[in-house]
């Protein structure tokens, strides 16, 4: 009688597939709602190419926006952080901004965002 070598994973080997895909799985349900939300945030300021902002007001610019991030349930978007500057040819609009999130214990993630607009182009 012929024995054939078993072949499989080991109970550590298990432990460190399960280990990884668990990390791998946190840090797709911590990290993925930011990244949705960038981009609606991205889509809110192509959606200003559809408007002739240049002769918008600031205000106006700014209400736009929360208005498209209240409808798409944008968290914690803080409307200060919109800037806006205005030449005599373009305006040009930058939300650029941080979140940080508790990760796991008392390791935190910070992730950046840089997100612009430019009417010349």
């Amino acid at each position: 009688m012929k024995q054939h070598k078993q072949q499989g994973v080991t109970v550590l080997g298990g432990l460190c597939v399960l280990a990884i895909a668990g990390f791998i799985i946190t840090a797709g349900l911590k990290l993925g709602p930011l990244y949705l939300d960038n981009s609606f945030v991205k889509a809110a300021i192509d959606l200003l190419s559809e408007d002739n902002i240049h002769n918008m007001t600031d205000k106006e610019i700014r209400r736009k926006l929360a208005d498209y991030f209240d409808i798409n349930n944008v968290r914690d978007m803080d409307m200060k952080d919109v800037k806006i500057i205005r030449n005599k040819t373009h305006t040009s609009i930058t939300l650029d901004y941080e979140k940080r999130i508790n990760f796991m214990g008392n390791v935190d993630v910070v992730v950046k965002f840089k997100n612009s607009y430019d009417t010349s182009k």
